[in-house]
């Protein structure tokens, strides 16, 4: 995957909207960022929680990672065109998942 096919994939979810963070790009839902440009040229932060960085970063180190910018946060950095096309798009499903209202997710069959 493309850095900009993320952001498309990112803004494909249900009430995404494409904005901007610290004046780099990034894609919010209900104005919670989910997809976020980093300064590491290869990745992008993907807003995530603990337990599900916590073993991406176990299971695909090479992929997923943290600074120490982003230790003790929400936030894994995603080298995306070393990512497994399928599995990212389940992570930014996720990502938006737990910005997304109740209705969006019993919508998706996420309840």
């Amino acid at each position: 995957m493309t850095r900009d096919q993320m952001f498309a994939c990112a803004l494909e979810q249900p009430g995404a909207e494409d904005s901007t963070l610290h004046g780099g790009r990034c894609v919010r839902v209900r104005g919670h960022w989910i997809v976020n440009e980093s300064r590491e040229q290869d990745a992008l932060v993907l807003a995530l929680d603990l337990e599900s960085l916590a073993f991406l970063m176990e299971t695909e180190p090479g992929t997923y990672f943290q600074t120490p910018h982003y230790q003790g946060w929400p936030a894994v950095l995603v080298r995306y065109e070393a990512a497994d096309d399928d599995r990212l798009r389940e992570q930014i499903e996720k990502a938006w998942a737990r910005r997304a209202t109740k209705a969006q997710r019993k919508a998706r069959g996420l309840a």
